[in-house]
């Protein structure tokens, strides 16, 4: 049986009848009613048990031990008929990353499993109140005591942590090494003692984000993701993933959306064509359109710090997308009837959200910095700190 066949006999013993019909047809708006009904993560926890979310990996670690090529076509498959194939939160696309290359055999195996599964629910703890763009500066100390780490400190713009039980955290074990030297990345339970988590709420009215206080949090070394001191290099590859990830490309076939917000080029030029529009305005659509296809194409071929070329593109155009769908609102972008409100009360909320796109992430300064550096290879910006010990680093 040829790996689709397969994928194929576990889809139909998971997925009712009708979703094949839908989405053979292209009906999508019939399907994602069916989609609300049996709820997306139900279908990922049972792929996952399967295997079929990280179908390359090996089997010890939630995957099936797929080739490369056998993997690739059984997500294409998967996309084709939209089926959800994320897990909750960020542990599948940020967290797993760092797991499968520096982690020991054995937290592999306690955490890629349920992070394929969803049944554990990651969030991301490395900004700091003093260190957001140079995150390498970050001050929560971690310091050893036997088989465990004690944990200190603060994080903040912790997105969902609030519904998440793990957390990739980094922290500073050894404060006499240059910054970005004495970093270790470790896994947080988020409900163990001593972890406090306080709401920020975002000019949209939502709580999305975090602050989290960590008091004297203890750590089994097994949850130790890095190597001791090594933690930037591993973070790099969350980091890495990431800025892949807000390029605004999400698994889910023809269906998939922007994880950063925003209505989409399709739904924005459906709403022109029902609305009057300038000379001007098409041609900006037209920019738009273009915009989005050229990110597509790039997306997929992008690795590595390169990856920092679609983030900020994505940033870019979907702020300036958001921008243009209300110029087309006009005067029913901030006052509507109250029939109109629930459509038209959503482009507002999508405008405001996108705000927040070349900050989130990394700003978009710090990814053509990226770009310049690692991508290019221009000369790095001065740092007259460079080399020296964290702790005789002035911190503001």
């Amino acid at each position: 049986m040829g790996v689709v066949e397969e994928l194929d006999s576990d889809l139909r013993s998971i997925l009712p009848a009708e979703w094949f019909t839908f989405a053979e047809c292209g009906n999508w708006g019939s399907l994602r009613e069916v989609q609300v009904a049996i709820g997306s993560q139900a279908v990922v926890r049972e792929l996952g048990r399967r295997g079929w979310i990280a179908p390359h990996w090996p089997v010890e670690h939630g995957g099936r031990g797929l080739s490369e090529t056998d993997a690739a076509t059984a997500i294409e498959r998967l996309d084709a008929l939209a089926v959800p194939r994320i897990p909750r939160g960020t542990g599948f696309v940020l967290a797993a990353p760092a797991i499968r290359q520096f982690s020991s055999e054995e937290t592999k195996r306690r955490f890629l499993p349920k992070i394929v599964t969803g049944e554990e629910m990651w969030a991301q703890l490395f900004s700091e109140p003093g260190a957001g763009s140079d995150l390498a500066s970050l001050a929560c100390r971690a310091v050893r005591d036997g088989g465990e780490w004690v944990a200190s400190g603060q994080k903040v713009w912790t997105t969902l942590g609030h519904e998440a039980e793990i957390g990739m955290l980094l922290a500073r074990t050894d404060p006499d090494a240059p910054k970005n030297k004495g970093i270790t990345y470790f896994a947080v339970d988020l409900r163990a003692p001593g972890v406090e988590l306080r709401p920020l709420v975002q000019m949209t009215g939502e709580h999305e984000f975090n602050e989290i206080f960590l008091s004297e949090v203890r750590i089994p070394d097994v949850w130790r993701i890095s190597p001791v001191n090594e933690g930037w290099a591993a973070s790099n590859a969350s980091l890495a993933a990431e800025r892949i990830t807000l390029s605004g490309q999400k698994a889910g076939g023809p269906q998939k959306r922007s994880i950063l917000g925003g209505k989409t080029i399709d739904e924005v030029l459906a709403l022109a064509r029902e609305r009057r529009v300038t000379a001007v305005q098409r041609e900006r659509l037209v920019e738009a359109w273009i915009d989005a296809r050229v990110l597509g194409l790039t997306v997929g071929r992008v690795k590595g710090p390169a990856g920092s070329i679609t983030k900020v593109m994505k940033a870019k155009s979907n702020q300036e997308l958001q921008c243009l769908a209300l110029e087309i609102l006009g005067a029913d972008s901030v006052a509507w009837n109250v029939d109109d409100g629930a459509e038209y009360s959503k482009y507002a909320r999508e405008f405001l959200r996108t705000r927040a796109n070349s900050i989130e992430g990394g700003t978009s300064e710090i990814q053509r910095n990226i770009i310049g550096e690692r991508v290019l290879g221009l000369p790095r910006e001065p740092d007259p700190w460079v080399g020296q010990p964290w702790k005789e680093i002035p911190r503001s």
